[in-house]
């Protein structure tokens, strides 16, 4: 799978107020927590779908 293929299927995180949003208050799971090789910055991965995209929406 190339870097493409993941940009559009998995929504990356990297803001913990909308981790806590997505995560706390509309109960969606999230794949996996990781640091970004590059920054070194946290970062949460959320597979795309409605529910998603309804809360994202939502959210701004």
């Amino acid at each position: 799978m190339d870097k493409t293929e993941y940009t559009h299927k998995y929504f990356f995180c990297y803001s913990v107020p909308l981790f806590k949003y997505l995560k706390m208050d509309k109960g969606i799971s999230f794949i996996c927590y990781a640091l970004s090789d590059k920054t070194l910055k946290p970062f949460w991965l959320f597979e795309k779908n409605e529910e998603l995209f309804r809360a994202l929406t939502e959210y701004k």
